[in-house]
């Protein structure tokens, strides 16, 4: 019995260890969970899209695609999940054509054609690079940036960065660190962590705001769009709760829908009065 109580012991040290030391390794996989594809894979969309990549450093070549719309109201620039590609994400996207809006949307580095090694500071720097780029190739005043789940948080940081005429978070974090201690609390300990302070980028946001959020998110809670939401000391922000609604199928929902076209349309100012 001591011998087993003793080993026990040891490999209760020996998880301590590995956590403490290799957490954040761990979790970051868990974060990031890009799937590669070959560079020669052919898209194939139901919508017409144009394919280009633009080069954001040495090494890291980031492929995007843009799905055009005869006379655009706007253009939006999609942020997409934390794993996947763009097989699924460009499908997902391209349904926001429908609104009558150009759509742009990429994988970040590690994810797809994409080259490099997904990390915070990377996708956050790249989010940069790739909008100059982009306004500065096909330039529009009307730009909505729109963020879902792990996108959340780099739609917030580059909307900190220029005055976008809205912006849509789609299962929002009130930070990435937050997040993660809500199923593992000793991450917010960690020297080295990936941090996604979405309420820090907004905190000084004066644009339209748009939080979606589910009331059965098992991925992100609830909980979670709501802290945010809160905390947001903008007139211009609001918050629609999709009863029953999950982290995957929120789009299907008819609340959705015409929240989407009303912000888009009206609270946006497509006429282009204010923003970028």
């Amino acid at each position: 019995m001591r011998k087993m109580i003793k080993t026990a012991g040891l490999v209760s040290i020996c998880v301590l260890f590995i956590l403490i030391f290799f957490g954040h390794k761990i979790i970051e996989r868990i974060i990031f969970r890009p799937t590669e594809l070959e560079p020669s894979v052919v898209f194939k969309f139901d919508k017409p899209f144009e394919e280009f990549f633009i080069i954001t450093e040495p090494e890291v070549n980031i492929n995007i695609i843009k799905f055009p719309v005869k006379n655009p109201k706007g253009s939006i620039l999609y942020f997409h999940g934390n794993k996947d590609n763009l097989m699924r994400w460009g499908e997902i996207a391209s349904q926001f054509s429908a609104y009558d809006f150009d759509v742009y949307v990429f994988d970040y580095r590690g994810y797809g054609k994409s080259t490099g090694a997904p990390s915070e500071s990377g996708i956050l720097k790249d989010s940069e690079i790739i909008f100059e780029k982009i306004n500065k190739k096909y330039p529009d005043q009307h730009w909505i940036f729109y963020g879902r789940s792990l996108g959340t948080g780099v739609a917030a940081y580059l909307s900190s960065k220029y005055n976008p005429k809205g912006l849509i978070l789609e299962a929002p974090y009130f930070s990435m660190v937050d997040l993660i201690a809500h199923y593992y609390f000793p991450y917010a300990w960690y020297r080295h962590k990936v941090s996604f302070d979405s309420y820090r980028y907004l905190k000084e946001s004066s644009f339209p705001v748009l939080i979606l959020h589910g009331t059965n998110d098992r991925v992100v809670p609830i909980e979670e769009g709501q802290k945010l939401f809160k905390t947001l000391q903008n007139p211009k922000k609001r918050m629609v709760i999709i009863k029953h609604g999950t982290h995957d199928n929120l789009a299907g929902f008819y609340e959705y829908q015409k929240t989407m076209q009303n912000f888009l349309n009206e609270e946006c100012d497509p006429l282009g009065k204010s923003g970028f």
